[in-house]
């Protein structure tokens, strides 16, 4: 019966639009990972506009979901999976490429994974789901401009990446506390 019930709500929530947008993102990955493994002339420039699309239709999604009344418990769960896909994707393919510290790397998917991690286990028992902090969408935001400035590899953008990491992991710890009180908040909650 639960697994009736649960397609269901797959089947009619699947094609939303911003359900869509959110596995677009996901399905962008391919073009940008094609890019960054065949180096073109060019290339970082066409990597860099494929993830000002990603960025849009992350920022699309949240916004459509809201303003039209499409927030659904699919995309509770797409929409941060993949912020997640695509964030830990792009950055190993900028640390294939040298052009990000291993460590940041670390911090990066160890984030994730962490944030995944305690989100199954809230899921499966408590059978709910957290919606991202303002916090943790600015620690994605700083991230994304860490890779995106790497990839365009400039003397300008070099300067202001040492600065953008610093601020990546502030928000990086402060968001993570954050979650992490929700968390075990979620667990007091009936």
């Amino acid at each position: 019966m639960y697994w009736h019930n649960s397609s269901n709500i797959l089947n009619k929530e699947f094609f939303l639009i911003p359900n869509v947008l959110s596995f677009l993102r996901i399905f962008l990955i391919i073009p940008v990972s094609y890019f960054f493994l065949n180096d073109f002339e060019n290339s970082r420039y066409i990597i860099a506009a494929f993830i000002i699309i990603i960025w849009i239709t992350d920022i699309a999604d949240g916004f459509i979901a809201r303003h039209f009344n499409m927030v659904s418990e699919t995309g509770k769960i797409i929409d941060p999976l993949a912020d997640k896909i695509v964030v830990s994707v792009i950055a190993l393919l900028v640390y294939y490429r040298d052009l990000l510290p291993l460590w940041f790397l670390i911090v990066i998917i160890s984030r994730d994974l962490i944030i995944l991690f305690f989100g199954l286990i809230l899921k499966k028992k408590k059978g709910k789901v957290l919606m991202s902090n303002y916090p943790g969408k600015a620690a994605v935001l700083s991230i994304g401009l860490v890779l995106l400035f790497s990839i365009l590899n400039n003397e300008l953008f070099n300067q202001a990446i040492s600065f953008l990491i610093l601020i990546s992991v502030i928000l990086i710890v402060y968001s993570s506390f954050l979650y992490l009180k929700r968390f075990l908040n979620s667990f007091g909650d009936k």
